[in-house]
């Protein structure tokens, strides 16, 4: 259980692409190797370096009064769709992107500025974890969870740290609202009911982070040079 693979490891190989990539991928000139992920494997994501994105600090520091660091680090999570290259994700901060649940390409993140881990549920054949995806998809559309946002600036700016603060009860699920986190957990349950992330816990990047309900090892990923 890792840092993820950061920007500067080095490349696994080159790759040439006949469509259009996003300009994130095109600038940097690096993809990220998808070879070894199945639909329904959980993506988490960290900016680098760690203060460069300052709603991803706060999130750290919150996630950092409740687990070790090596979780608290994960700030965002989607679920890969299958397809070698897209995943679906509640966020916010994307032009020209409603806010909330979306489709989008994972090769965005593939930017120079983010690290990246993969994670495989147990237990679960590929049909169930292709439920995942479905199960993120049927809530496209759905609205962001700001006031989920606020709590977590709360928290950490007060040190009660989010045990104190989230109750993801089913007067929230009933919102249909979700962050990053509770979309994944939401769709994990649409397909599986695990141990510690089921409906009613508190689900943070950093709860993914730490669950066993996901494979000890970290899915194998590498760069590949575009080109």
């Amino acid at each position: 259980m890792g840092d993820g693979l950061v920007p500067d490891a080095a490349s696994g190989g080159s790759v040439r692409i006949d469509h259009e990539l996003p300009k994130e991928a095109r600038d940097w000139g690096r993809l990220l190797d998808l070879s070894a992920l199945e639909a329904g494997d959980l993506i988490l994501f960290r900016p680098i370096p760690a203060g460069s994105d300052r709603i991803s600090l706060e999130i750290v520091r919150a996630q950092k009064e409740f687990l070790h660091e090596r979780h608290a680090q994960w700030t965002h999570a989607a679920v890969y769709l299958g397809d070698d290259e897209h995943i679906c994700e509640a966020n916010f901060k994307v032009p020209n992107i409603p806010y909330g649940v979306n489709i989008r390409s994972i090769f965005c993140y593939c930017d120079g500025g983010h690290a990246i881990r993969a994670r495989r549920p147990l237990n679960m054949s590929p049909k169930q974890r292709l439920r995942i995806a479905i199960g993120a998809v049927t809530n496209v559309g759905a609205r962001y969870g700001f006031e989920n946002i606020l709590k977590f600036a709360w928290a950490a700016n007060t040190h009660r740290g989010i045990r104190h603060t989230f109750r993801w009860d089913i007067k929230y699920a009933e919102t249909q609202s979700y962050v990053c986190s509770t979309l994944y957990q939401d769709a994990y349950n649409y397909a599986f009911q695990g141990a510690t992330i089921r409906q009613g816990s508190p689900a943070t990047p950093a709860h993914l982070s730490a669950s066993t309900d996901f494979s000890p090892a970290d899915l194998p990923l590498q760069w590949l040079t575009i080109e």
